[in-house]
């Protein structure tokens, strides 16, 4: 009876499969904490590149963009599984914003310069990409003979090369951060590096310390940041271009006073107060809602 009950049950390798939700719950948090890294970093690096930081006094609309980039991103991916009509795939995968995009952007950056003039065009440019996408996911089927295995996993491997430096940058503290590089930074990154491999290549391919992997190793490397946090010092000195000094706070110190401060139960912002931003929060919905287009069939 048990094994018949496991069969109809089905395993995380088959399209139709079910898990018990002693497993589902840990891949389900690792899928989504994996999904906040790469659905709200390319956001962050455009923002970055365009100078739309909260030291320019952007803040809000960060705050903003941030929310409803997770928002419509959570939208689509129910879309994505479970399917209306003709839209969806029925495939158990995040949907969300793409790293695919961001060398071309960054080169648009360094023609048009910085502001949000420069990051309006960016969102423009990719409404009319996302359009152009749409149709092409519409008439999907007799363009797949284009597009061979070969020629689809090229396109895959070159994304990924692409963005081995972010990784890099991230891995040792954050591109433009005071203590960049530095041994703690380097020390964490390479703790939750071994901690995943490990897990992931030494242990049952099949079990749960081997699919939740990622998991694993983001929760090790948050522990041992906290105990970094609770018995290193926290800040530093900078020495600046112009011979002066200015005191930071590590990238690595682990600091809960933005989850203390903030509501149990909250809707996020649609809106923000300048009517000048409005128009590009606007448009930064659509930067989300474009990747749909890859959910027709």
């Amino acid at each position: 009876m048990k094994k018949e009950k496991s069969s109809a049950m089905g395993t995380p390798y088959t399209f139709e499969g079910r898990i018990p939700l002693k497993q589902a719950i840990p891949l389900g948090l690792q899928h989504v904490m994996a999904m906040f890294i790469g659905n709200l970093t390319p956001l962050l690096i455009i923002m970055g590149a365009c100078g739309l930081t909260a030291d320019a006094g952007y803040g809000a609309l960060r705050t903003a963009l941030l929310q409803n980039a997770m928002t419509v991103a959570g939208i689509v991916t129910l879309v994505q599984m479970f399917s209306i009509g003709p839209i969806g795939g029925k495939v158990p995968i995040v949907m969300g914003t793409s790293s695919g995009f961001l060398g071309v952007f960054k080169s648009v950056t360094a023609v048009l310069g910085q502001g949000a003039l420069t990051y309006g065009a960016i969102l423009g440019a990719t409404i009319v990409g996302g359009l152009f996408e749409g149709v092409l996911g519409v008439c999907l089927k007799p363009l797949r003979k284009f597009f061979p295995s070969v020629v689809t996993g090229c396109v895959v491997m070159a994304i990924g090369l692409s963005l081995i430096p972010v990784g890099i940058n991230y891995l040792c503290g954050g591109s433009g951060t005071n203590d960049y590089g530095s041994i703690q930074n380097l020390f964490l990154g390479m703790v939750v590096l071994i901690v995943t491999l490990a897990l992931k290549h030494f242990t049952n391919p099949k079990g749960i310390l081997s699919t939740a992997s990622i998991l694993i190793g983001i929760l090790v490397g948050y522990v041992v940041a906290i105990i970094m946090t609770m018995v290193l010092p926290h800040t530093g000195t900078a020495v600046l271009e112009d011979g002066s000094t200015v005191s930071y706070t590590y990238s690595w110190v682990v600091n809960f006073q933005q989850v203390k401060d903030a509501s149990w139960f909250a809707v996020s912002s649609a809106t923000v107060s300048d009517p000048a931003l409005q128009q590009h929060l606007a448009f930064s919905r659509i930067l989300l809602l474009h990747r749909t287009s890859a959910l027709f069939r």
